[in-house]
């Protein structure tokens, strides 16, 4: 008695319309799965990017080799972030660790939607002549603000050299809140011609600032002595400093 021989299984029309919708359902659960991937990172308000850094070197007047390094952070989403201090690890052209800097902070601390924020440090690099061949490699903590975005306007401002050292700022900064603050800082960048940061300076009052209160500043920075010529642009903030938890 003849028998037909059975075809292969893969030469059925059923396997193949099994396999297509197997295939189908794979590709939709995927699509689904980044979908609710991206709505949730947008819910929690973590959208941000992380743009190149900057590194410089140079020699002070006693021959010590000092380093800075500059990160930018920008806001890319539609609610306030808050950034905490980071690491950042230095590298020569080979990845070969160089230094590490860490508590590295970060101003504006509260950074709103479309603004963008800047890691930066300075410090001594030992045994180690200047180089343009160093890149920033930096480990930042970004999470959604629980804390309100606190500003104080500031006015009166002037990018002058000192007498005996670099650039700095000066104005007053004004309590435009109905509460008193002890801690206020004024945090102070300074950009070059080609919007890069050249170094970021500090000035924290001594005095409780009060509500209407004006008072004057001049920021200073640590190792790095600008000219007021290389400043292009500055930007100024002034707020408490403030904790999250």
């Amino acid at each position: 008695m003849e028998t037909k021989a059975k075809k292969p299984i893969f030469k059925r029309w059923w396997f193949w319309a099994l396999l297509l919708i197997v295939i189908a359902i794979i590709v939709a659960a995927a699509g689904g799965g980044n979908d609710s991937k991206s709505s949730k990172k947008a819910a929690e308000g973590t959208n941000y990017e992380v743009l190149d850094g900057t590194v410089r070197t140079w020699k002070n007047s006693i021959g010590t080799t000092w380093i800075s390094v500059a990160v930018p952070v920008k806001n890319t989403g539609n609610d306030n972030l808050y950034l905490s201090s980071a690491t950042i690890d230095v590298e020569d052209a080979d990845g070969k660790l160089v230094k590490t800097m860490d508590l590295v902070s970060v101003y504006p601390q509260v950074l709103l939607p479309g603004e963008t924020a800047y890691y930066y440090d300075e410090t001594t690099l030992e045994d180690m002549e200047p180089t343009d061949e160093l890149v920033a490699i930096p480990h930042v903590a970004v999470e959604k603000a629980k804390v309100d975005c606190i500003r104080y306007e500031v006015t009166e401002l002037a990018v002058k050299d000192g007498e005996y050292d670099g650039a700095s700022v000066t104005g007053r900064v004004e309590n435009t809140t109905d509460e008193a603050e002890s801690s206020v800082y004024i945090v102070a960048l300074l950009f070059d011609k080609n919007d890069n940061l050249i170094v970021q300076q500090v000035d924290i009052l001594d005095n409780e600032l009060q509500p209407g209160e004006k008072i004057g500043f001049k920021t200073t920075n640590l190792g790095f002595d600008v000219k007021a010529s290389d400043v292009a642009r500055y930007e100024v903030y002034a707020f408490p400093h403030q904790y999250q938890f």
